[in-house]
Formats: structure tokens, sequence, C-alpha cells
């Protein structure tokens, strides 16, 4: 991700921000049925008459979601994670007080992405009725990127994929999406799979609506057996089915081989192997009917010496090669063919967690000098999915910008 579009890169310490709110009967009232604290000194008058306060206290931790609310929509904003926040609370604040709380950056940890701020809420006498430290991890947000022209058909052009349908599993976010939208341009049906994205699938889909393609949504979770069955049969009731590409999976765990037990293996066997062979096994008769193509999505982390501390991720991705190579041969004389692509490391949620040190030593051992795109990746897509490719199988084409070369 490029300076620009990383909100960490415009944090600097001694950076503050605030908002101010006037705490009224009905704030405490809400809260008290969201929390479910009925205090009496929070609700009751006439209890709280009897008290040292004289009055009602509002509920400490009512105005304490102003800090919530000021690293969620300020500071760091959108895409901030609390992780701590200690909280002494100084003075009471009560019914009708305006308090304003306020977050200074006192420390930026660029590898862990961690942001300390200190924190402080002032009643409208501008006394201090809480502070305290926050710490506060700013989440990496795949931007998508500019579509580039050479991706659009050319004026009057039906596309590469004109007449034909495609399934994209995990098509919602990253690489699933920028090929969804790729192929959509290109003229083809698309099925937009998702499982839990449903605002990211829809947007997506209006995306490609609004640009004069087609397309269509549909949830599943692909480790399902059952929802699996769904989907295609939901494909295949529309008519036919022409191109199928595996891509959906898991975020990489990342950790040293004493730390996993074997559940952690399985369970990337069956989200990254189990997802492909369903669906690839249920969409069979749909692609022999058409003498379609299967696309898969591989990495190539899984090439070579391996990405190191990947275990989970980079043997299921191998036995997910091995899978579409075994599947190329024996598919091949019905007319299916049956290619996978090894990306680099591509600039999405799937790998936010990759430190910053560890993204700036991929760009520098990389020829072209960046990280892949989920568009580079779409680009192959489109390639082994179109007539250009029909005498391709069983072929594992990378797209690393140079970074590996065979």
């Amino acid at each position: 991700m490029t300076a620009r579009l990383d909100r960490l890169s415009a944090l600097h310490v001694g950076q503050t921000e605030s908002l101010s709110r006037t705490i009224t009967g009905e704030d405490v009232a809400a809260f008290a049925r969201l929390s479910g604290d009925y205090n009496a000194l929070h609700l009751d008058d006439e209890f709280a008459a009897r008290t040292e306060f004289a009055q009602r206290v509002v509920h400490g931790f009512l105005h304490a979601s102003l800090l919530s609310t000021l690293v969620g929509m300020k500071i760091p904003g959108r895409g901030a994670l609390y992780v701590s926040q200690s909280i002494e609370f100084t003075r009471p604040v009560f019914i009708g007080d305006t308090v304003e709380a306020r977050a200074t950056v006192e420390k930026i940890d660029v590898d862990t992405r961690l942001v300390t701020l200190c924190t402080k809420i002032t009643n409208d006498r501008n006394d201090c009725v809480l502070r305290g430290t926050a710490q506060v991890k700013v989440l990496r947000i795949a931007e998508e990127e500019k579509r580039d022209a050479r991706q659009e058909p050319a004026e009057g052009s039906r596309g590469l994929l004109a007449g034909r349908v495609a399934l994209i599993t995990g098509a919602s976010r990253g690489i699933g999406r920028a090929v969804a939208r790729l192929f959509a341009q290109h003229g083809a049906k698309v099925w937009i799979n998702y499982h839990k994205s449903h605002t990211a699938a829809e947007s997506l889909a209006h995306e490609i609506t609004a640009a004069g393609g087609l397309c269509q949504t549909i949830r599943a979770d692909v480790i399902c057996d059952v929802d699996v069955a769904r989907l295609l049969q939901s494909v295949m009731s529309e008519g036919d089915l022409h191109i199928l590409v595996n891509n959906a999976g898991p975020k990489i765990q990342s950790a040293p081989f004493t730390s996993f037990a074997w559940s952690d293996l399985s369970h990337a066997y069956e989200q990254i192997v189990g997802s492909a062979f369903r669906v690839t096994q249920a969409a069979l008769p749909a692609l022999k009917k058409s003498r379609g193509s299967i696309v898969t999505i591989l990495s190539s982390a899984a090439l070579g010496r391996t990405a190191h501390n990947w275990l989970p991720y980079v043997a299921a991705k191998s036995a997910l090669l091995a899978m579409s190579k075994n599947l190329a041969q024996e598919l091949g004389p019905q007319g299916i063919t049956v290619n996978t692509i090894s990306p680099s490391m591509v600039d999405t949620d799937l790998v936010a967690n990759v430190p910053d040190r560890i993204r700036q030593m991929m760009v520098s051992r990389t020829p072209l000098r960046r990280l892949a795109t989920p568009e580079d990746v779409a680009g192959a897509a489109l390639m082994l999915a179109s007539p250009y490719a029909a005498f391709i199988t069983g072929e594992n084409l990378l797209v690393t910008g140079g970074e590996v070369m065979i």
C-alpha cells in the first residue's frame, strides 16, 4: 500500500483531535437500556438527591464512550482498532454537562502499527473528569486501485468473454472483486459469490450494473457441502457455466512451526483445498457441457523455498497446485482447461497484518519495484479464461513482477 493510501503515514506525534457533547437525560436512559446498568444513582432523582452529589450522576462509561467515537471517527479514524485504554475517573459528570474528549498522539510504532494516545475528557468548567492512555492499531485497508484504461474493452467491442458465464468464489473483496469487475467489463455474466461480506458484494454488483455489465450476487460458504450444492444449483438453473475461478481463501496465519497444532493445518486445507475441491466437483457437469475453463488462485509464497512461518497456508496452496495439475490431465480430454495463478504478495486485507518492513523487503527485491495489485491478478485470470488460452492447460502463471523467475 502506498503512503498516500495509508492512514498511519498521515499521523504525527503531537497531533490532537477533539469532540464535545452535551449529556442529556435521554442519553442516560438509553445507556442504561443498552448496558443493563439501572443503578439508582444514575436514574432515580429522589435517590440521587440523598447522596453527596445531590443529583443524578452520568454513567462513567457513557462519557468515556466519546473516546471510542474520537478514535473511530477522527484520530486515527476509519480502520482503527482499540487495543487498550486506561481510565481514571477524576470527577463526576452530571446531566446537562457539556464534555469535551481530546486525544493526542504520543507515540507511533510503524512496525506494529500501534499508536499511543493521551486521552482526556473535561467538562464545561474545564475540570478534568477522565484521563488515561489508549493504544490503537491502525488497520490496513486495501484501497481499490484506479482502473487502468488498458483493461477496458475497446469501444464497440463485445469483449473477450462476451456471452460467457463466470462463477468467482470470494468475489466481494480483493482479487475476486477485481476479477469479477474485469470479467464483466469484457462481456461475461458474473456470479459474485460471497460468504459474510454482503454489503461489499452488493456494492460491486451496483458498480458492474451501473457500467452496463451483467452480474448476480449469491451467498454461500464454500466449505459447506449444502451451500455449495445450492450455489451451483442456482447458477445452473440460470443457464450455462463457462468459467470457474477458485479464489476464496482465509487470512494468512503466521507463526513458527512449534506454535501450530495439526488442527491449524487441517483447517487451512479445509478452507483452501476443500473449498476448491467442493466447488469444482459441483461445477463439473456444467463445465463439461460448455468445455469451459477453471482458473485457481494460488500464491508464489508456496513456491521455491516457500514463505517463512506461513506453514498452514503454503502447505495448503501447494496441495491445491498438485490437485490442479492432476485435474488438468483428467479433464483435458473433455475440453476443460485447468490453470493456476501464483501472484506474489498482493495488497489486500488477507495480508493486512504483514509488517511494513516485510512489505518493503518484497518491493526491494521485485524488479518492477512494487507489490502486486488485485488488478494485476485479474488481468492474468482474464487471459487464461479467454479464447487466447484455449491451448493452455496445467500451467501455473506467475504474477510476481519478476520477484520469482523460473
